[in-house]
This record gives C-alpha cells, sequence and structure tokens, in this order.
C-alpha cells in the first residue's frame, strides 16, 4: 500500500497541471509570430510555391478585391496563410470533364447535321 498518496483537490490540480505542461513543448518565440509579409516576400513565397506571378498582376488583383491583403500605412501587406490558400483556389484541373463532353458533344451535333 505504499503506492497510495494522499493529497487535497488543489495539490492533485498542481500535480496534474505541472505533469501537463511538462508533457508538451513550450512554445517558442516564433510560433507565436505573425504571419503578415510584404508584397516582394508575396512574390516569393508564391514562386517558392509553384505560384509564379508578376508585381503588376498582384496590383492589379488588390486593386479589384481579388486577392487577400490589407494595407499598413500605403504598403500592401499579405497573410502568408491566406495568400498560399487563395493560390491554390485559383487552381483548376488541366481537363474538365465537363468542357471536353460539351466540345464532343457539338462535334457530333455538327457532323450528323451537314450544313
Amino acid at each position: 500500500m505504499s503506492n497510495i498518496i494522499l493529497t487535497t483537490p488543489d495539490e492533485l490540480r498542481a500535480i496534474v497541471s505541472e505533469a501537463i505542461s511538462g508533457a508538451f513543448p513550450k512554445p517558442s518565440s516564433n510560433s507565436s509570430q505573425i504571419d503578415t509579409i510584404t508584397l516582394t516576400d508575396a512574390l516569393e513565397l508564391l514562386k517558392e510555391h509553384g505560384y509564379p506571378t508578376s508585381k503588376a498582376k498582384i496590383y492589379k488583383l488588390t486593386s479589384a478585391g481579388d486577392i487577400p491583403c490589407k494595407t499598413y500605412g500605403n504598403k500592401l501587406v499579405f497573410s502568408r496563410k491566406e495568400i498560399l490558400l487563395w493560390a491554390e483556389s485559383q487552381t483548376k484541373p488541366k481537363h474538365d470533364s465537363g468542357k471536353i463532353s460539351l466540345t464532343i458533344a457539338r462535334s457530333a451535333r455538327r457532323k450528323r447535321h451537314p450544313r
């Protein structure tokens, strides 16, 4: 019976809290870092992830409100996470089966009804 420990609820909470905090790594100062980047960094980030574009294209998209961004003073700033999600949402399959089916159907109609 030497494994039995008598404690108060507050002491038990403190023991459990200490055990839990020791089990998980403490967040480093970098993990709480804001993911805001400048236009130049956004261009580089997009290029690194396979979405190369130009500064002029980004300006056009921001003025139209088609890309997620904010302003800080007169500078454009972007969220790394948001801009990558946006870029991914802009991609589409190389072959759209709906378009292919429509093209085939149109072609078949033209061949059946010669003019």
